[in-house]
């Protein structure tokens, strides 16, 4: 469940300044149960059995402030800090882990409105993707004779830095330049143990990313009932 309360508050020269809590908390409770037959008897498959329990909470507090400095100039800045909380307990393996961590997240946003056909956005955020539960999970999954899929505690949130150059024109054409740095990127990876002749697939922070993009965008309204989008990336 999520409760979350939030404040405005407008200032001189029209600029306003909003704060606010959030705080979430998830509960999952996965619970597999196989059971086989063996000797005439129905028993239970502790290799195939799987029971996780995941709790996450997390707490949020964030700030933001926007004020035109002119006519045709309009700024926006944030601040976002969140705790997270986690606790995994793997019941089938006896495995547990916990985490507790602080993460801030700055925004910011400028536009600038040349005339009435050319308006310009420059703006940057800082994003965060937390690994979904299943990917913690430590059990061991068996594919086959000689593969297996494992969860990884030890998974980390992955990270991003994001720039955006945005040109409208006429409110119709609109070109974007972007850019993103990425950290720990969670992917999925193939590892082998030697010493057992095994191969095993697990997610893991594997990487750092930087990513620049061009996409321009054109609409345009023909006719009443006829309207046509090209969108290029």
């Amino acid at each position: 469940y999520t409760a979350k309360i939030y404040y405005v508050h407008p200032l001189k020269n029209k600029a306003k300044l909003e704060a606010g809590l959030k705080t979430s908390f998830v509960t999952t409770d996965a619970n597999a149960i196989y059971d086989t037959l063996f000797n005439g008897v129905m028993m239970r498959d502790y290799n195939r059995s799987n029971h996780f329990v995941y709790k996450e909470n997390i707490n949020a507090v964030y700030i933001n402030f926007s004020k035109p400095l002119s006519s045709k100039l309009n700024m926006q800045l944030g601040l976002r800090a969140e705790q997270t909380i986690a606790k995994g307990d793997q019941r089938t393996t006896n495995v547990q882990f916990n985490r507790n961590y602080i993460q801030v997240f700055p925004t910011a946003y400028l536009q600038y409105a040349a005339n009435e056909k050319n308006n310009f956005v420059l703006n940057y955020g800082k994003r965060i993707r937390r690994p979904d539960y299943q990917s913690l999970n430590p059990f061991v999954e068996f594919l086959d004779r000689y593969t297996y899929e494992q969860g990884n505690p030890y998974l980390k949130p992955q990270f991003s830095h994001n720039i955006e150059f945005i040109h409208t024109y006429k409110g119709c054409l609109t070109t974007t330049l972007n850019y993103t740095h990425t950290t720990d990127m969670i992917q999925q990876v193939i590892m082998q143990d030697d010493a057992k002749n095994e191969t095993f697939i697990k997610q893991d922070n594997i990487a750092t990313q930087q990513q620049i993009g061009l996409s321009i965008n054109a609409f345009n309204q023909y006719t009443k009932w006829w309207s046509g989008n090209i969108y290029v990336n």
